[in-house]
């Protein structure tokens, strides 16, 4: 992927999602493949509830849909966005008043609605999760209300797409509380696909969609998992199997008991979980992942430049970032090339997350200078990051935590001390401090750092100050470098015009 510095559409983007379950309006920041987020709301409005058996959509759901929408419009009118795309997927296509209701929207919006086929929902998925998890091979399966839609995706290549009717409404609606009927079902239609347990077998399920969304939350909550965020939750295929399970025998009422399960998802929860526990047991994945994005998400993605998608969503967010936040701009780059002999024998996935690190690490200034360190820490772990496991995300969070001082045995590690070991430490504890070097020497400003060069050659950490950049060093600077060679556990020596001084080896 490229680091990040193709030229972006900078206007805002907004995708309204009719879904048979809900309507989801979700505004972007720019047309760029940070996908950054900057307004999401959804309605739990059902249209679909009632289709399988009127073969209308439920007439309930639909007036609360039109009594949200024009919030949505106006909105989206506020922010700016003179084309929104709206999207319809199952519950319109098929139901009878389907039209009509889309007809309403168009007006109420003032935009056409894009009536998505199965096939093409499908596509869209699986875009989503390529967005935000370039790298994956497996399956995508984004459960809706009406429908099932699953894809081959192999390093950005998307295959074998179909659309299958096992939404949790559907199901419902046809079966009412009918387990077994369910299950028998379900089975069916998978067993009927050829290449699913070709394409996901020893490999991945990439969930997608709020009750899988809703399931991986509460999955969190029962196992203590100490980052609560969605986006790349993972879970092995057989304990997420067991779990479904569990949940999927549970009824409507132990779970409006549960706090973290959302009062709109109670109704398809369980059936949801069935419909899980089925796939994994016929397609024998060897994890689940649980993938924020969708086809929202990817509609986006799938308007964007050639250029554009080869970026790395993670390097265009924090550049992104540090453009609006950091002291000084181009700053990032610069760091990252002046720590960078610290490193030579890096792999590419901690050269990608030290770049990362580098780019973000200006953005705590202007918090409280005693509390900037555990603000910034939390602020990484929480931020909108694509394209990376929740295990790399800490080990940046950590590394930025260390560059404002914070210390390693602060109980505010919980996150860290639970995901990271000894070794993804150790890496934190050195760019950290490299970086900590870096802003005491340059007072932030990184044009500084010309006049100084680090070098390891194995036995030393050397810092040399070149003619009349001498004045920089001082005591705070003698410090900060000791403090780097110890945790490099070498001896450190800086030079200079007139300037020498050790360390010796902690």
């Amino acid at each position: 992927m490229a680091s990040g510095n193709a030229q972006a559409d900078p206007r805002p983007a907004a995708v309204v999602d009719i879904g048979s379950n809900s309507i989801r309006l979700v505004v972007f920041r720019d047309r760029s493949r940070s996908q950054s987020v900057v307004f999401n709301e959804r309605v739990i409005c059902a249209i679909g509830r009632d289709l399988a058996r009127t073969g209308r959509l439920h007439a309930e759901g639909v007036e609360m849909a039109h009594a949200n929408l024009p919030r949505f419009a106006a909105i989206v009118r506020a922010m700016g966005v003179d084309d929104p795309v709206l999207l319809a997927t199952a519950a319109t296509r098929e139901a009878a008043d389907g039209p009509d209701f889309l007809k309403k929207v168009e007006d109420t919006f003032g935009q056409p609605v894009v009536q998505l086929d199965g096939d093409e929902e499908a596509r869209l998925a699986g875009y989503g999760v390529i967005s935000g998890l370039p790298d994956a091979k497996g399956v995508v399966a984004d459960l809706g209300g009406g429908s099932l839609e699953l894809v081959g995706v192999d390093d950005g290549d998307l295959d074998n797409i179909v659309s299958l009717p096992l939404g949790p409404l559907r199901l419902t609606a046809s079966f009412g509380d009918n387990r077994e009927e369910i299950t028998g079902h379900v089975d069916a239609e998978l067993q009927a696909l050829g290449w699913l347990d070709v394409a996901a077998a020893g490999r991945t399920i990439y969930a997608v969609g709020g009750a899988w969304r809703a399931l991986a939350r509460l999955h969190m909550e029962q196992t203590g998992y100490p980052l609560r965020v969605i986006h790349n939750y993972r879970m092995g295929g057989r304990e997420a199997a067991d779990f479904c399970r569990v949940v999927s025998r549970l009824s409507q009422a132990s779970l409006s008991r549960i706090a973290v399960v959302p009062r709109g998802r109670v109704a398809t929860l369980s059936v949801a979980a069935m419909v899980l526990q089925r796939l994994i047991r016929i397609s024998q994945p060897d994890e689940i992942v649980f993938s924020a994005l969708g086809i929202r998400e990817g509609s986006q993605y799938d308007a964007l430049d050639a250029s554009v998608r080869k970026e790395d969503p993670l390097l265009v967010a924090c550049r992104q970032l540090a453009t609006r936040e950091a002291r000084f701009s181009g700053t990032g780059d610069e760091l990252f090339d002046w720590v960078s002999p610290l490193f030579p024998d890096e792999s590419a996935v901690e050269r990608r997350l030290r770049h990362a690190a580098c780019l973000i690490a200006d953005i705590g200034w202007h918090e409280h200078p005693d509390y900037r360190a555990e603000q910034v820490y939390f602020r990484i772990l929480r931020l909108q990051l694509l394209a990376l496991t929740h295990e790399e995300k800490t080990q940046v969070a950590l590394a930025v935590y260390r560059r404002y001082g914070g210390s390693m045995k602060d109980e505010t590690l919980r996150v860290a001390d639970a995901l990271l070991g000894e070794k993804e430490f150790t890496w934190a504890r050195r760019l950290g401090a490299a970086l900590r070097l870096a802003e005491t020497l340059t007072g932030g400003n990184a044009d500084l750092l010309n006049g100084a060069r680090l070098k390891h050659d194995g036995e030393r950490l050397i810092l040399t100050l070149t003619d009349g950049h001498e004045d920089l060093y001082g005591r705070a600077i003698g410090s900060r470098f000791g403090a780097l060679a110890r945790y490099f556990g070498v001896a450190g020596e800086v030079r200079g015009t007139g300037l020498h001084d050790t360390f010796a080896a902690g």
